[in-house]
């Protein structure tokens, strides 16, 4: 399983890659997806597994299909170093990802895709459009969405699995993806403003919010009140009785000392 010392290892080059690098580079991301256990749609995923957990690899591997050729994308096309220091970083950290990613799936026999789905090859159809600063804005936009999306469901999924495996996959995951949000939005060109809002549950009552309290919860409250105020009063006059009983007592016992001396 990838850790997190090695994400943090992964290098983000600051100087421009040589031709053959990027050949290089590129033919590790293709053998990588063409490697024995890419494509298992073939399979059929184990009724054993939660579909949360089944739901989380085909993500993740959807992620891979499409952010690895934007990766290639920004290398190629990118008009400022920065974009192509990232486009490289995303390739690489998700190429890794994606052999984790079958070897789980396989283990657990969950079917994944192999090709991305019709929205991601829209985003890719338009960076290969774009140029310039434009393609270096949508690639940055497009990506930093998206791994907002997939951080929710790695977050929730990390949150209820029962699997062992799966927890370790969210965990390396999750940390995967903070590194990614983190390159996009050193870019400069993430539009905040064009983020999906949070999704934050606002059932809970705020604070100053009234109670709202039925008739028979009244009821309940105020016997308690009364049995709890109650027992306290009480208590607090049998301490009473009992300093005055003492103090009643002792005068006499040590005039009865006295009189024997």
């Amino acid at each position: 399983m990838l850790s997190a010392s090695e994400l943090d290892t992964l290098p983000v080059p600051r100087e421009r890659f040589r031709t053959a690098a990027r050949i290089l580079v590129v033919l590790a991301a293709v053998a990588a997806l063409l490697a024995p256990g890419a494509e298992s749609t073939a399979q059929q995923q184990s009724t054993a597994v939660p579909a949360t957990d089944a739901v989380l690899l085909v993500k993740v591997r959807q992620a891979g299909l499409w952010e690895m050729p934007a990766g290639m994308m920004a290398i190629q096309k990118g008009s400022s170093q920065v974009v192509k220091d990232v486009g490289f970083a995303l390739m690489v950290d998700h190429g890794r990802l994606d052999v984790f990613t079958r070897q789980l799936a396989q283990a657990m026999g969950v079917a994944l895709p192999a090709v991305p789905s019709d929205e991601q090859q829209g985003w890719l159809r338009e960076m290969q459009a774009a140029s310039g600063p434009t393609f270096d804005s949508v690639f940055a936009n497009r990506l930093r969405a998206a791994h907002g999306a997939i951080l929710s469901i790695l977050a929730q999924v990390r949150a209820g699995t029962r699997d062992e495996r799966v927890r370790a996959f969210a965990t390396t995951g999750n940390q995967a993806v903070m590194r990614h949000i983190t390159l996009l939005e050193s870019t400069g060109m993430v539009d905040y403003t064009g983020l999906p809002e949070a999704n934050v549950s606002t059932t809970a009552a705020p604070a100053g919010a009234q109670l709202g309290l039925d008739t028979s919860q009244i009821a309940v409250v105020a016997a308690l009140f009364l049995l709890v105020g109650g027992g306290l009063f009480y208590v607090l006059r049998q301490i009473k009785s009992n300093r005055g009983r003492a103090r009643a007592v002792r005068p006499a016992a040590v005039r009865t000392g006295g009189s024997r001396g």
